[in-house]
């Protein structure tokens, strides 16, 4: 049995980059406004998923685990490529939020964290942070980043210009709240605190998980 890891600022980044090397397999429910949808994935690449509309198979490419990871004696990530710099994604559904949702590796760097805490979440543990975009936040895709911000805004719309300015009316989220499963390092809770765009906020149930580490 993996021991338990601390829970510090370090060891939620960390965890933040592990996802691809944690679980083989998730069956899992994903809920936004859109709706709920129940997933089965499978690594690397075939993911099925039930809509209001019936089931669905994507397939996906066989993912390229290189350059591989630096995995810590916790068996957590200690560093790996940025994710939208190689093509290790899971098969995507609808945008890349689902995408990082799985391989929430932008979380681990340019941010500000906060109110760390560690909760059971039906019934999975789960650590819980206050997560601020800085400036130099970069998401695996600019049009649908997890933090929604004047910085993924700028970068995809504004062409990286530090002058950019977004459209009257837009009020980004003061910050987020995110909840990672130890287990898998999957997002399974984002709520925007303030801003214009409620809608982003999602909640994801893992119901199984097959586990599995890598050696590196």
């Amino acid at each position: 049995m993996e021991a338990e890891i601390p829970l510090t600022e370090d060891t939620f980044r960390a965890l933040s980059r592990s996802s691809p090397w944690r679980f083989s397999a998730l069956h899992f429910t994903w809920r936004t406004r859109d709706g709920d949808i129940e997933c089965w994935l499978r690594r690397p690449g075939w993911l099925r998923v039930r809509d209001a509309g019936g089931d669905r198979v994507e397939r996906g490419e066989a993912p390229v685990f290189d350059p591989k990871p630096v995995l810590r004696t916790d068996g957590l990530v200690e560093s790996r490529s940025r994710a939208y710099t190689h093509d290790i994604d899971d098969p995507m559904w609808n945008n890349y939020v689902f995408v990082s949702m799985l391989d929430p590796e932008e979380l681990s760097a340019d941010v500000v964290l906060s109110d760390l805490r560690s909760e059971e979440r039906a019934g999975r543990e789960t650590w819980w942070a206050r997560v601020v975009p800085g400036d130099e936040y970069e998401p695996r895709c600019g049009c649908c980043p997890l933090l929604w911000s004047w910085a993924s805004d700028r970068d995809e719309y504004g062409d990286g210009d530090p002058g950019w300015e977004p459209s009257a009316g837009t009020v980004y989220p003061e910050a987020y709240d995110v909840a990672l499963d130890v287990a898998t390092g999957v997002v399974v809770q984002l709520t925007p605190v303030g801003g214009s765009r409620p809608d982003l906020g999602f909640e994801t149930t893992i119901h199984e998980a097959e586990l599995s580490v890598v050696s590196v």
